[in-house]
């Protein structure tokens, strides 16, 4: 593979609780159903839930790899269908601040044997999410019909931007009852964001509010494994679709998703409000 083509996609909300793991989990699984090699990286260090939702319990995780203290391959997960997942940690008592670029070549080269990086972010506006988030070609950004998911989400998008004002951003609206819901919540997204950010997010289509994900989740089994397919596993289908059908920026990738956020120093992270 050309060391060039490696794509990487962050997917991250403005709040916990609109379901951002479970999407990240299921588009990566979805991607790597279709022989698309590809690589989850759980990004929310101390507060992983990507392993659990598989029902894994590993010994080592990426903060390891990060504190030196093991190697990139003995933290690598295989999940289903093939699916490469680096996992991380669920200790919310430990704090993770080694810098990235001690295991940097092996990350890379991980990343690199990959076609598509999908990184399942922190929620909100912790510094790692918004560095690993800047480095990422696209970013697709959870929101749910809360109030609070809205705000929360315009408020992260507004960060990002101003961090990176070519973030090539995507509206994913989850937990709807209907099509003109979800319409609706991305028609008054898209207005803010064009009035007082002078940005622009495209529609990448929404995700039904569907009791079949919530038992997925609970018996920690990807809903997209489901037979049938439940109305969820079947909306996602068309995003995993439209994901393959837009490159995104080609150009963006003579460097990988780690090497940027070494270059763009983003790794030791800070906290958004130290930011020049």
């Amino acid at each position: 593979m050309n060391e060039q083509t490696t794509r990487s996609i962050a997917i991250t909300s403005g709040k916990g609780g609109v379901g951002k793991s479970c999407i990240a989990l299921n588009i990566a699984i979805s991607l790597a159903r279709r022989n698309r090699s590809t690589l989850l990286v759980d990004g929310d260090l101390g507060l992983g839930n990507i392993s659990l939702m598989i029902g894994a319990s590993p010994e080592v995780t990426l903060e390891n790899v990060l504190t030196g203290e093991c190697s990139v391959g003995a933290a690598r997960l295989e999940g289903p269908e093939g699916l490469a997942i680096l996992p991380a940690a669920s200790d919310r008592t430990r704090e993770y601040n080694a810098p990235l670029n001690r295991n940097l070549n092996k990350l890379t080269e991980l990343e690199r044997s990959c076609e598509i990086v999908i990184v399942d972010t922190g929620a909100g506006i912790p510094s790692t999410t918004v560095d690993l988030t800047s480095a990422a070609d696209q970013t697709i950004l959870i929101v749910t019909p809360e109030p609070t998911a809205i705000a929360d989400a315009y408020a992260t998008l507004k960060l990002l931007l101003s961090i990176n004002p070519e973030l090539q951003a995507k509206l994913l609206v989850n937990m709807v009852d209907s099509t003109d819901e979800a319409e609706e919540l991305h028609e008054r997204f898209r207005e803010l964001v064009e009035r007082f950010l002078g940005a622009k997010i495209d529609n990448w289509g929404y995700i039904p509010l569907d009791r079949h994900v919530r038992v997925s989740v609970k018996r920690q089994t990807p809903f997209v494994l489901a037979s049938p397919p439940p109305p969820a596993a079947e909306a996602l289908q068309q995003v995993v679709e439209d994901l393959l059908l837009d490159s995104g920026n080609a150009e963006n990738r003579k460097q990988g998703l780690f090497e940027r956020a070494v270059r763009r120093d983003n790794l030791p992270c800070k906290s958004p409000s130290r930011r020049k």
